[in-house]
């Protein structure tokens, strides 16, 4: 990466099951993308806090928490929530509004897709508030469990058996690469990232975060295919740093029988980097002359992510979908499934279908 013109391909990564069967579309329409956040709340009497369960259709989430600090007449800062939703898909999730020392808002006028209240109604027709109530506490970023999925694909040509077995093998687990989409449109986070490193700095806080958020990302991407590639993505190799399955507890330990029985059974995952100022666990052998290979063909974005102060942190390689099932009709497949909050669903997709538009030629 440090020649000239650098060219970044987050889709070149290496597929765990022999790369897709078939060839579709995916997000025609924003309801063929359904995601819900898995997330039990309890409402009390009082409290400073209006929760409200927001289903959304092609708009993005902070577009929504500015239109609910409008609405509440409070700063955006005073609206949050706890994980970021596609805009182009049909989402549900939670809005938190603080409000200390006062009423909370009747937000029954926004109990329908167009809201009446004085603005263009157009402006409103992308959300609305299916539930509200008060809570004693504020929402913070990951409180969610995790997502739930209903999936809708269309065209879906190729050898469509394989695809089934595909299908079967996925509910063992899938790579638990990050999403396209965090990589920006054309890569251009990535790009972004690159510039930072030589000199040219973002324009504000939330590019920073971006650009930061995609080099690390990619990163652990690049390990994770590699992994595939030598066959141990859902392994252990010596050195190795395990996640735990549901609380994502790293620790280390000797590979012996009692590893690999938790790691077939799925208890426990291979860990990848994600890259910052090393802490008190760290890989070593194996693992470590691997991902010190794939790190010295970024060294921008690895001094990159130092400069900013980011400490090493450990993610899954792999994840195991709850509840998937999968159904063919004719061209059309639907996929339902939860994963745990921060993995992507373009992950799972992507071993199945191709559902990107075919290069022009």
């Amino acid at each position: 990466m440090s020649e000239s013109s650098p060219q970044f391909d987050p889709l070149k990564i290496a597929f765990a099951y022999g790369g897709p069967a078939c060839r579709g579309s995916l997000r025609e329409h924003p309801d063929d993308f359904e995601v819900e956040e898995i997330f039990e709340v309890e409402f009390s009497e009082d409290g400073e806090f209006d929760w409200l369960w927001v289903e959304k259709r092609g708009e993005n989430t902070a577009f929504v928490a500015k239109q609910l600090a409008r609405l509440a007449g409070v700063t955006e800062r005073a609206v949050t929530y706890s994980g970021l939703k596609d805009r182009q898909a049909l989402t549900r999730q939670w809005f938190c509004v603080h409000k200390p020392g006062k009423q909370g808002r009747d937000w029954q006028d926004c109990f329908s897709w167009q809201i009446s209240t004085g603005q263009l109604e157009e402006e409103f027709a992308g959300w609305r508030v299916l539930r509200a109530g008060r809570h004693r506490q504020k929402l913070r970023i990951g409180s969610h469990r995790g997502n739930r999925f209903h999936l809708k694909l269309g065209n879906v040509q190729g050898n469509q058996s394989r695809l089934i077995e595909q299908l079967e093998l996925i509910k063992q687990g899938f790579p638990n690469y990050f999403g396209e989409q965090r990589f920006g449109r054309n890569a251009g986070n990535l790009y972004g990232a690159l510039a930072w490193a030589q000199g040219k700095s973002p324009a504000g806080r939330q590019q920073r975060s971006l650009f930061l958020s995609s080099a690390r990302s990619y990163l652990f991407n690049q390990v994770l295919s590699a992994r595939i590639a030598k066959g141990s993505w859902n392994q252990g190799l010596s050195g190795e740093l395990f996640c735990l399955r549901d609380s994502g507890s790293v620790f280390s330990a000797e590979l012996d029988a009692e590893i690999a029985q938790r790691l077939q059974s799925g208890d426990i995952h291979a860990s990848g980097p994600l890259f910052g100022k090393p802490g008190k666990l760290q890989v070593a052998d194996e693992v470590d002359a691997l991902e010190q290979d794939v790190f010295s063909h970024y060294p921008e974005f690895c001094e990159l992510l130092i400069a900013n102060g980011l400490k090493a942190e450990r993610r899954s390689l792999r994840v195991i979908p709850k509840a998937l099932d999968g159904a063919l009709n004719g061209d059309q497949l639907s996929l339902s499934f939860s994963l745990p909050r921060g993995c992507f669903a373009t992950a799972l997709v992507r071993e199945l279908v191709d559902y990107h538009p075919a290069p022009v030629v």
